[in-house]
């Protein structure tokens, strides 16, 4: 299993911490208010832990009703993995006083904005992380629902058993966004596969080589 020592880790750290910059920063000219975020804490996580890596701390939602989504990404051969993104339900009432829609709650429009916020958090972390590691945009599928209205313990438990995983381990990022003074709240989840660990890797070494 590939490690990093201090010195790439504080530059991986680093490179994460200004794309979640973007990402927080794209969301909020979306929803017109200053988002704050968590700076990301980043491990290379087995797959028999990654569930206890999760949700065996202080995750907000251990036991509250989510709406999940999930995301894949990749860079040609070179890096791969998916997101995931959990909303509670008053995000989605928030979110739509904001943007002026208060009288089109419903369940289709919770969706539709609920894959919107997905994929402008994804794709602005992914792209900045892509961006300064290797000069290049990721590629995206479409986001999707993973589960309504379940607690986040259930939804991680059941995506994240061991007999369906097909990697021996993972990087693991976590993200917590926060409006100041709305109540919203989001938590997104990055997984890079095996290979992706390695570019990675690769990159950074490179990058302090040349400092």
């Amino acid at each position: 299993m590939i490690s990093f020592n201090e010195d790439e880790y504080d530059l991986l750290k680093e490179t994460f911490n200004l794309a979640m910059g973007q990402a927080a920063a794209d969301l909020a000219v979306l929803l017109k208010s200053f988002v704050d975020m968590v700076v990301p804490d980043i491990n290379i996580v087995k797959a028999e832990k990654v569930v206890e890596a999760i949700v065996g701390d202080a995750s907000c939602w251990r036991d509250e009703p989510v709406t999940a989504t999930r995301q894949t990404f990749y860079l040609g051969n070179i890096v791969d993995g998916e997101a995931i993104v959990a909303f509670d339900d008053q995000t989605f009432d928030n979110v739509s006083r904001l943007l002026g829609f208060e009288d089109k709650i419903d369940r289709q429009y919770k969706i539709e904005i609920m894959l919107e916020m997905t994929n402008i958090m994804v794709s602005a972390c992914l792209n900045g992380i892509s961006n300064q590691l290797f000069g290049k945009n990721m590629s995206f599928a479409p986001p999707m629902v993973l589960s309504e209205n379940n607690t986040y313990k259930k939804i991680i438990y059941g995506a994240f058993q061991r007999s369906q995983l097909r990697w021996d381990y993972t990087m693991l990022a976590k993200i917590s966004f926060k409006l100041k003074n709305e109540s919203f709240r989001s938590e997104m989840l990055l997984f890079l596969s095996e290979k992706a660990i390695l570019a990675i890797h690769q990159s950074i070494t490179k990058l302090l080589s040349d400092m």
